[in-house]
C-alpha cells in the first residue's frame, strides 16, 4: 500500500501527469528507505540487481520507470480499484497491491517523489503491509517507509509523527474502501481518477477487480 495527499495546484499536477518518472537520485537518500520502520534494515535494490536472472521483469519494471504518472496509474486503474486524483488542492493517491512487490512500490514511491517540485508543503508518503487488507496503519502498528515530499525535495524519514497525515488521509481511505466494497466485476472510477487520467484510459482496458471484496474493508496488517 502507498497513500499520499500532497498539496499543489491543479496546474502543477497537470504537468506532474505528464513530466517522466525520475531515478532513484531524486531521492535524497533512496538506500534509507526502510530505516526506522518495521522493515529496517532490509535491502532496497533499486538498482534490480536481485532480478538479474528475470530479465524480462527486470525490463518491465524499467520500462514503467521510464514512463509518466498518467501511464503508470491509467495502468493500474485497469488492475483493481485506485485512488489517484487531484481534489481540494492536492494530489491524492491510495494505491493497493494485492501481494505486491517491492520493485513495484518503489516505481510507485519515485512517482510521487517526482511530484516534489510541484508540490506547495513538504507531505509524507506513506507506505505500508497492507498487501493483503488495505486500511492504513492502526493501533500504533508502523509503515514500513514514510518518504517526505515538497518543496525542499523527496527523502526518506526515520521519524515522523503519523497521527496528522493518517486523519488527512482517512477520507481518501474512505473513497477507495466504499469503491471496492460496491465494485463487481468492474468498478466506477468517477470520483476516484481524476478526468485527465480516466481520459487517458481506451475502451479497451476498462477497469476491473482482481481483488475478492472479501478481502477488502478488515482490520489492517502492517507487516
Amino acid at each position: 500500500m502507498v497513500a499520499a495527499r500532497i498539496p499543489m495546484p491543479r496546474a502543477g499536477f497537470d504537468t506532474w501527469l505528464r513530466t517522466p518518472l525520475p531515478g532513484p537520485d531524486a531521492i535524497a537518500n533512496p538506500a534509507a528507505m526502510w530505516t526506522g520502520w518495521a522493515a529496517d534494515g532490509a535491502g532496497t535494490d533499486w538498482d534490480l540487481t536481485g532480478l538479474a536472472g528475470s530479465p524480462a521483469a527486470a525490463a518491465g519494471i524499467r520500462e514503467a520507470r521510464a514512463g509518466t504518472p498518467l501511464q503508470r496509474l491509467a495502468t493500474r486503474a485497469t488492475r483493481g480499484v485506485t485512488v489517484a486524483r487531484h481534489h481540494d488542492g492536492a494530489l491524492e493517491v491510495y494505491l493497493y497491491d494485492y501481494h505486491g512487490d517491492t520493485y513495484g512500490t518503489q516505481t510507485d514511491l519515485l512517482m510521487l517523489a517526482g511530484a516534489a517540485r510541484f508540490a506547495t508543503a513538504d507531505s509524507p508518503v506513506l507506505h505500508w503491509g497492507g498487501d493483503v487488507y488495505p486500511d492504513l496503519p492502526l493501533n500504533g502498528d508502523p509503515p514500513l517507509a514514510v518518504l517526505l515530499v515538497g518543496p525542499s525535495g523527496a527523502r526518506f524519514v526515520a521519524r515522523f509523527p503519523l497521527d496528522a497525515p493518517i486523519t488527512r488521509l482517512r477520507p481518501v481511505e474512505a473513497t477507495f474502501l466504499a469503491a471496492a466494497e460496491a465494485s463487481g466485476d468492474t468498478w466506477d472510477t468517477e470520483g476516484l481518477l481524476d478526468a485527465a487520467i480516466r481520459g487517458h484510459a481506451t475502451d479497451a482496458d476498462r477497469p476491473a477487480v482482481d481483488v475478492p471484496v472479501t478481502e477488502l474493508g478488515c482490520q489492517s496488517s502492517a507487516t
